[in-house]
């Protein structure tokens, strides 16, 4: 067995794109504290408030941004928002609950007549009408100041009506989502599904991932984003941490019908059931911080695989390296096309890298864990055009659940080299074992 030396530090330098970031101070103390460039989205900046975007909006979709009256704002309610001098906005409630309404829905008068059945929603696929929020993606950035307890979280969600905290039906029915949650303490992120709003007992839980410092203090953009795949859902949560337009995608999860709550569905769905439906509100919501400020606020329809985000390709690769391994398990085997066999190497920060031959454009990797299906894997996914200098695109865990390939995507960016790095699983064994790894891109 090869043994793995130190693992070097490496610059991460954001070199997929240049964009000016004029007028995007995202509320920080003096324009020297933003990047004059920044990591270029796959689709783009916003057109309305310069924020990057993963997904291009689809064509015809509706968007929401947050204006410079939010008490003018029809479509919005909830918590008061005082101007602050650099353009961004106080909240001062420990119980914040920011909602936004669909055009076409009108909480006083529509709310009574929602479906709340999910076997209807199910063959219906609207709470409200064909207009409901359904493949979004919803963003804010958020500055937690000061609140009483900071292992609570930020939380941005949708495919669901108001969350009232009755119980009874068909309010309790309304709170269905997907959810996902930032954490003030340290950053870290998870995402979670609701199926009944009732303190919790609705829950299908998740596990938070990506922790680092605290984010108190901080302007930390913060993006979730849900979709329909083939069988189900996927839900995806991003990070701009410093402040500067920089996204990174931190976890995600696809819904496709093993993920559970723990108590009986009392909306006449099943314990497991997906969320396939779209619902009249979206919302962000915080609980326990006694002031945070914001800005940039959006909700917009998106099209995941639309013409913006041109990521259809599995690219092969022409051949892989890695800082550790047994002799039994070379980094070969992981880009054998054999689910079979597998790499395996020792030692936190053990890595794989894939060497796509030439510069191309890259979005993604599908990653196949050994043993993946009973085990979790925590990772950080880089990529690099030179094989020196890496840049971080994504982390997360892997869900614990499959043998097959997990798809990990970022924002499109050029490079020849695709770095698996490996932190932590649940065996708890100290080694690393992947059975096939492909990036993802342009051909």
């Amino acid at each position: 067995m090869r043994r793995p030396g130190p693992i070097p530090l490496m610059i991460a330098l954001a070199a997929a794109g240049a964009l000016t970031t004029t007028g995007f101070t995202t509320g920080a103390p003096t324009p020297a504290k933003v990047a004059a460039t920044v990591t270029a989205s796959a689709a783009g900046n916003d057109p309305v408030d310069g924020v990057g975007m993963i997904y291009p909006t689809r064509a015809g979709g509706q968007v929401w941004h947050l204006s410079n009256n939010p008490g003018g704002d029809p479509r919005l309610d909830g918590a008061t928002m005082t101007p602050n001098p650099d353009g961004t906005f106080s909240v001062r409630d420990t119980a914040a609950r920011i909602g936004v309404s669909t055009t076409t829905y009108d909480q006083d008068e529509d709310e009574d007549g929602l479906t709340w059945r999910q076997p209807d929603l199910r063959s219906r696929g609207f709470m409200h009408d064909a207009n409901d929020w359904r493949n979004v993606e919803i963003t804010g950035y958020v500055r937690y100041v000061s609140g009483t307890d900071d292992s609570d979280a930020f939380t941005w969600y949708a495919r669901g009506a108001r969350h009232t905290g009755s119980g009874q039906t068909p309010q309790t029915c309304w709170g269905t989502a997907y959810k996902g949650d930032l954490r003030y303490a340290d950053g870290a992120v998870k995402i979670e599904k609701e199926l009944y709003h009732l303190g919790g007992d609705g829950y299908a839980k998740g596990t938070y991932t990506g922790g680092g410092a605290s984010i108190k203090g901080k302007m930390v953009g913060f993006k979730v984003v849900m979709y329909d795949i083939p069988g189900g859902v996927r839900v995806e949560a991003y990070l701009d941490r410093a402040g500067n337009n920089t996204w990174t995608r931190v976890t995600s999860r696809d819904d496709t019908g093993t993920w559970a709550i723990e108590t009986d569905n009392r909306c006449g769905g099943t314990r497991t059931e997906k969320v396939t439906w779209g619902g009249p509100k979206a919302a962000f919501r915080w609980d326990d911080a006694t002031k945070v400020d914001l800005t940039k606020f959006s909700v917009r329809e998106i099209a995941p695989g639309g013409p913006a985000n041109p990521c259809p390709a599995k690219l092969t690769a022409a051949g892989a390296t890695a800082s550790t391994w047994e002799e039994i398990n070379p980094p070969a085997n992981a880009i054998d096309g054999n689910l079979a066999t597998r790499w395996s190497g020792q030692g936190y920060g053990a890595n794989l890298v894939l060497d796509l031959g030439t510069s191309r454009p890259v979005c993604g990797v599908d990653v196949a864990w050994h043993l993946g299906n009973t085990r979790w894997n925590d990772y950080t996914v880089y990529t690099s055009p030179d094989n020196v200098t890496y840049t971080k695109v994504a982390e997360g865990r892997s869900s614990g659940t499959t043998l097959n390939a997990e798809p990990y995507r970022f924002p499109q960016r050029q490079a020849r080299f695709v770095r698996i790095s490996w932190w932590n699983s649940s065996a708890g064994n100290g080694w690393a074992s992947i059975a096939e790894a492909t990036a993802i891109g342009a051909s």
